[in-house]
């Protein structure tokens, strides 16, 4: 990454996890240590952040911060210390909505079927109409991936297939004659 480049949120977050497993690797003592190096860091960024967040909302008024969570990066810094100015189900829809415009007609039956705050899951009904492809399912998981990084999991839920269709075509001319 050269400097002033962008990162991008859920490759830092990739990296974050492979470091993670890394430390888990090498042992219980260094993962532990590394674990309560992550926590601290945590703690202490979440608190300035927190401040930060104070500050931009007295000086600049909700507006402003509405503005900061919209940008990728910061939102994911304020989704992760639970500071973000929209709360996660309407972010969950949001990326839904989004989802949708990005299938055109094949996401009109994608919907939220539930939404588990305790384990980070979003279960999303995917309708007739949206076909069950790997397209559809990646769309959705990258849109609530942007909308809602706390997120931890997409599961889908499918509709069942409706009966077989009969084809009912003419009687074949040699078993016309015969009747």
């Amino acid at each position: 990454m050269t400097a002033g480049e962008t990162p991008d949120p859920q490759q830092l977050a990739a990296t974050i996890e492979e470091l993670l497993g890394e430390l888990a690797a090498a042992g219980e003592g260094p993962a532990r240590a590394g674990e309560d190096l992550v926590r601290a860091l945590m703690r202490f960024y979440g608190a300035g952040l927190e401040q930060v967040v104070s500050v931009v909302r007295v000086a600049g008024g909700e507006d402003l911060v509405h503005r900061l969570g919209a940008d990728p990066l910061v939102a994911a810094l304020l989704a992760l210390h639970d500071l973000h100015p929209v709360d996660l189900p309407t972010r969950v829809g949001h990326a839904l909505d989004t989802a949708r415009r990005r299938l055109g007609s094949h996401g009109a039956g994608i919907a939220l079927e539930g939404l588990e705050l305790d384990s980070g899951t979003v279960h999303v009904r995917l309708g007739s109409g949206c076909g069950a492809g790997g397209t559809v399912r990646d769309v959705v998981r990258r849109a609530v991936g942007e909308l809602a990084p706390e997120i931890a999991a997409v599961e889908f839920v499918t509709e069942p297939a409706g009966p077989a269709l009969v084809q009912i075509g003419m009687r074949p001319p040699e078993l016309a004659a015969g009747s």
